[in-house]
């Protein structure tokens, strides 16, 4: 008797696992909305990607939807109508749109979205439920920490994760997760540089030797992210690599961008010693340069840099280059650089 009812019990926990397990996580189909839903979620389900402009149908479906009828739509089968649910959902100022996105950070569905008129790339719902989330510019500091802390200990493999850490300050529960990604080479370059700039912030002595070797391949165009590392974090190890790109990059051809050099003469300014005065010394010839077009911008970068990090060793050339700055320099001169602002 008692060996059959505990067969019994296991059966049904059994039973009930199995139905678990194949529970449907998106059950819902468009035939199973209201008429006046259906034919705007049709012509929704019917595109290829997530279009950059709002059309009439996705704004019928903000406006005359329930929030019943919305959260049921993020649990449908089409994921471009899981994310038209969600924006609409913030869009509307539903009080626990936060708590709704945490519910939803699993959702790895792919979809194509046009983020420019003439860029498109492939992200994930719940990376698209989260940029959704942070453009609304509601997130409280201790939401955006929950956030932070689902999105890198519970789902790190998350696109989000990569511009989360760029941002966040070290913290050791989070060390591991961001020097595995450091060490994850991909087509972009960004990614695990970004990473390597993050692993900087923790200025580990057993780190230096792996983000010096990995700084060393000077890959294009991704620099800045080695010079805002070296910047944070100036350890000797790394000046032979600022020198090299002096060499290799500056005196043969054009930096990839403007941002590339104001970083680089930071990276270069932040050692405040001679050898760091000598190399700005060599940025302001122009005989270094094949094509001088952007000297009067490397002007102000040096200027810039030494003013951030002043040092008697820069007073000299801090007074050469000072007559030579606009005006619109020193209105901005101690402002924060926009690219320097943080999200997370």
């Amino acid at each position: 008797m008692v060996f059959t009812i505990k067969k019994t019990i296991a059966f049904i926990i059994i039973l009930a696992f199995v139905s678990c397990v194949n529970k449907d996580p998106y059950p819902y189909k468009v035939s199973d909305f209201r008429t006046e839903l259906e034919e705007p979620l049709k012509k929704l389900a019917q595109e290829k990607e997530l279009p950059v402009r709002d059309t009439i149908a996705r704004n019928y479906v903000r406006d005359h939807s329930s929030k019943e009828e919305l959260l049921q739509l993020l649990n449908c089968n089409n994921p471009l109508l899981r994310v038209v649910a969600y924006r609409a959902i913030v869009n509307r100022k539903e009080k626990d749109y936060f708590k709704i996105l945490l519910g939803h950070l699993n959702d790895t569905t792919k979809v194509t979205w046009w983020y420019y008129e003439d860029a498109a790339g492939e992200f994930t719902v719940s990376d698209l439920l989260v940029r959704k989330a942070e453009e609304a510019n509601k997130l409280s500091k201790q939401e955006k920490k929950i956030l932070v802390d689902s999105v890198l200990l519970k789902h790190a493999y998350l696109e989000t994760s990569i511009w989360m850490i760029q941002d966040i300050e070290p913290q050791e529960k989070y060390y591991s997760i961001i020097k595995n990604k450091s060490k994850i080479k991909t087509d972009r370059c960004g990614d695990h540089l970004s990473a390597c700039y993050a692993l900087s912030k923790f200025k580990k002595k057993e780190d230096l030797v792996f983000l010096k070797n990995t700084f060393n391949d000077l890959e294009s165009p991704c620099e800045d992210w080695i010079f805002k590392a070296i910047e944070n974090n100036p350890n000797e190890i790394y000046f032979p690599v600022l020198e090299k790109y002096f060499k290799e990059v500056i005196r043969k051809k054009k930096p990839s961008s403007y941002e590339d050099l104001k970083y680089y003469c930071r990276a270069v300014a932040v050692y405040k010693n001679e050898k760091s005065l000598a190399l700005l010394t060599e940025l302001l010839k122009k005989s270094n340069y094949p094509d001088p077009w952007y000297f009067t911008d490397n002007q102000e970068y040096t200027f810039k840099a030494i003013h951030k990090y002043k040092s008697p060793v820069y007073q000299n050339l801090y007074k050469e280059l000072k007559p030579k700055m606009s005006d619109f320099v020193f209105k901005y001169l101690d402002e924060p650089d926009y690219d320097d602002r943080k999200t997370w």
